[in-house]
């Protein structure tokens, strides 16, 4: 074989290898025992148009998944238990309503993964089990053995915890909502409920080769953008923990009739939680309606005990799929720690942040992800972290807010920046979005605070002793927006 052959060889064996491992679908699993299905998520993207078999796409890519032929398809949602009581669930998603009417009679099965798990199970003697699934068809009482491992009956009491499900005349104790506390409510839907781009699919089942062969499906449903979206705008999509929630209503109020602007429906948290779960939030970016013009991205707070390598790893790693969507980028350099928390500290022994302390943005989180940023000079800086720190108007805050036995100071607050403390910075945003875009002569949209809401009587500790001239010139001047 001669060596350019051998290269060949080995490069289609590497990728062939590397196309097997999938890192989303994982063995479900619980203190007591392993379930016995595998489990992955992602956004759903069609493979034909009856929709009997998808796509997800997840951070692994694409997975093709095959509904077997007796498929059971449900809701994934964060529902109450009085809503269960009454048989009677509602959420929302984004804009859109959904409510759903319960058969009075439900029932609950929970799959063991083999034998063993049945036979600990029984040693146990404890009859508690996590990760049940509520059916709305008759499921038989049936509990478990080496042959068939799981245990199914009638549910009887919905409780805070635990579901109380009667098996031949005796009761079990059987929770039924997932680690991320959604309830799985199977055999509400059918295939064709199964919709592209606005639902979130949990697949249930096997992997066999390329293919993910779900015997169940769970539809977490999304905001789906064909309903509030204005075709005549563009799309932003902005990335962050609770601290761009923070500053979500500026940011919207400052961009409304500019952009459609969308968030990820959670808190983003760690760049490790973005490594996973990017391709969720960034969706079907290829499809026409679905790409995003410009995206705004920030991991910082939830990092601060996290080391470079691996802080600055993951930022690369998201760098990679943002660029798949040919948007424009900003990133958001991380808000600093108030004065009300220890510190500064020095990295720990085996090269860590020092966790949330005064000055841990500054010395570490921010200077590593700038050195991230620098090796992309197509990545705009949006620096929230100096306007903070430069602003009079925050001085109060930083100064004084802090935690005490991990609980906020009721006078100044946290590391959060909520209220009129979210103003300034969601309009800085809002200002770099635009000037990305080239739409620098466009002025942002009012604010709409007046003097009257800056009276020191109506403001928390923090913004008290506001200067509101100042502070209004800071909402509404360009320049000043622009200095960071």
């Amino acid at each position: 074989m001669s060596l350019l052959h051998l290269s060949f060889v080995l490069l289609v064996a590497s990728l062939f290898a590397r196309a097997e491992t999938y890192t989303t679908i994982k063995l479900e699993n619980e203190r007591g025992g392993f379930t016995g299905d595998s489990v992955s998520t992602g956004i759903i993207t069609p493979l034909d148009q009856e929709m009997k078999n998808f796509y997800i796409r997840n951070a692994d890519g694409v997975i093709e998944v095959k509904l077997t032929p007796d498929a059971v398809i449900g809701l994934q949602a964060k529902v109450t238990k009085d809503q269960l009581k009454k048989r009677k669930i509602s959420f929302k998603a984004g804009e859109q309503h959904y409510s759903y009417q319960l058969p009075e009679k439900l029932y609950v099965r929970r799959q063991f993964k083999d034998a063993q798990t049945v036979q600990d199970f029984l040693n146990r003697g404890e009859m508690k089990l996590a990760l049940g699934k509520i059916y709305t068809t008759k499921l038989p009482d049936h509990l478990p053995t080496a042959d068939e491992p799981w245990i199914s009956g009638m549910l009887t009491e919905v409780t805070d915890k635990f579901m109380k499900v009667k098996v031949h005349g005796e009761p079990y104790l059987i929770r039924t909502d997932s680690h991320d506390r959604m309830q799985r409510i199977m055999g509400l839907f059918t295939h064709k409920d199964i919709k592209p781009f606005s639902q979130q699919a949990y697949v249930y089942g096997k992997r066999v080769d390329h293919v993910f062969h779900a015997s169940e499906v769970g539809l977490k449903m999304l905001e789906d953008s064909s309903l509030k979206d204005d075709p005549q705008l563009g799309r932003y999509l902005f990335i962050g923990d609770s601290i761009s929630g923070n500053y979500d209503r500026a940011l919207r109020t400052a961009l409304k009739g500019k952009l459609n602007i969308y968030h990820p429906p959670v808190n983003c948290g760690a760049s490790g939680r973005g490594v996973k779960q990017m391709g969720m939030w960034l969706g079907a970016h290829d499809q026409p309606g679905q790409n995003w013009d410009i995206i705004s991205f920030n991991f910082g707070h939830w990092d601060c005990g996290n080391s470079k390598d691996v802080y600055q790893s993951n930022l690369e790693l998201i760098i990679s799929e943002l660029k798949k969507t040919k948007a424009k980028l900003i990133y958001v350099t991380t808000a600093p720690v108030p004065n009300g928390y220890a510190g500064p500290e020095p990295l720990t022994a085996d090269g860590k942040a020092p966790g949330r302390t005064r000055g841990v943005m500054k010395n570490y989180l921010n200077p590593w992800a700038l050195e991230v940023m620098a090796r992309h000079p197509e990545i705009n800086i949006c620096d929230q972290h100096k306007l903070i720190s430069s602003e009079k108007f925050y001085a109060t805050w930083l100064a004084k807010a802090g935690q005490k036995d991990g609980k906020a100071s009721k006078e100044y607050g946290d590391v959060h920046i909520g209220g009129l403390l979210g103003e300034p910075v969601g309009r800085q945003l809002a200002r770099k979005v635009l000037d990305v875009l080239g739409r620098t002569d466009e002025a942002l949209h009012p604010h709409g605070i007046s003097k009257g809401q800056l009276a020191p009587e109506r403001q928390r500790g923090a913004t008290k002793n506001i200067d509101a001239e100042d502070f209004l010139d800071l909402l509404e001047s360009d320049s000043r927006l622009r200095k960071y």
